[in-house]
């Protein structure tokens, strides 16, 4: 009987937990380091605006979320907090909702579980709503700041300014928004240019380094590609462009990354990703554009460069890589893949 007792008292213990977990408002998550897998709560999702469950349940949702101005500041902490260089992890920064608009929280976790060895495990932790205090604490400021500036003048100037301040501002922001567009893709295939890549590939071997993840990336080149802008037109070779862009992008996940990297060249960076598993989706999507026709009936081929990130090797070195599989792909008859 009192085993019974001590088993109904833990489930309904555990009942009532859930039940708390369900209702509060603010997010709690729990990340297990070594299956990657973060559990977050309700409240998570009710408190950013999505639906509960919605987003995948990795780091890299957590990741995705946080303010780019932030962004910097939030994984040097977190950094310092598990490499054990400070004893606390707590900091504020903004999250994106589901609306666009962005969410001030404040984010505390706590180290729960290591290996014999001392490697982290789990951690968990929960983000509180701050935006109404952290909006009022600034609004304040900036009242404060005001009133040691003449008060009266300066805000009467304002209040004069504010709608054409914020027609100008609108406006600027607007071109600010295309100028960074343009700075970041590519013009005619409408993918990321090579700037961005290179950007983009150097996070993701931080990331690789600091999750233990793979990480691979598939560099394909259009075969024969002058020989058919001679023969039809530098139009369509435009066109096969764009299409082969296209084909590339509805294969990829919302986790990879598509580059133009330059001329006929294209460039996918896989994350989390073996270079076995590599290699199977550069062979779907060769397979893909190998029977697909393009305008009038032209066949076209890819040739495919496959490697992995090799533990604290350099961008370049990783890429070389890519460009010798290519090579090799190339002289052994074109329109095949290859690893290196």
């Amino acid at each position: 009987m009192k085993q019974s007792y001590s088993h109904k008292s833990l489930k309904e213990a555990e009942d009532t937990l859930n039940y708390i977990v369900d209702i509060v408002s603010d997010g709690i998550w729990d990340w297990d380091v070594e299956t990657g897998h973060v559990q977050r709560s309700p409240g998570w999702y009710r408190m950013l605006g999505y639906d509960i469950d919605v987003l995948n349940n990795t780091v890299f949702t957590w990741e995705n979320v946080i303010h780019p101005d932030d962004y910097a500041d939030v994984m040097k902490h977190f950094e310092a907090y598990t490499k054990g260089e400070i004893d606390v992890y707590k900091i504020k920064y903004r999250c994106l909702k589901q609306d666009g608009e962005y969410l001030w929280i404040e984010d505390s976790g706590k180290i729960v579980e290591r290996d014999k060895d001392g490697k982290l495990t789990r951690m968990i932790g929960a983000h509180t709503n701050i935006d109404e205090t952290k909006k009022a604490q600034d609004k304040l400021l900036k009242q404060n700041e005001l009133l040691l500036t003449d008060n009266a003048t300066l805000e009467s100037l304002v209040q004069k300014r504010t709608k054409e301040l914020e027609s100008l501002n609108e406006q600027l922001a607007k071109e600010v928004k295309l100028a960074e567009h343009n700075a970041a893709y590519d013009v005619l295939t409408e993918v990321y240019n090579r700037r961005m890549f290179e950007e983009m590939f150097l996070t993701e071997i931080k990331r690789a380094k600091r999750y233990s993840h793979p990480l691979c990336i598939v560099l394909l080149d259009i075969d024969e590609f002058k020989l058919l802008n001679d023969d039809h037109g530098h139009k369509v070779g435009d066109d096969i462009l764009c299409a082969i862009a296209n084909i590339l992008r509805e294969n990829l996940r919302e986790s990879d990354t598509l580059a133009r990297w330059g001329g006929e060249e294209f460039i996918i960076i896989l994350p989390n990703v073996s270079v076995g598993e590599a290699k199977e989706k550069a062979e779907h999507i060769r397979a893909l554009i190998d029977k697909t026709q393009f305008l009038d009936s032209l066949r076209v081929t890819c040739s495919f460069g496959v490697t992995g990130y090799l533990e604290d090797e350099s961008s370049d070195s990783i890429f070389i890589r890519a460009d010798k599989a290519l090579y090799k792909a190339k002289s052994l008859g074109r329109n095949n893949v290859q690893v290196l």
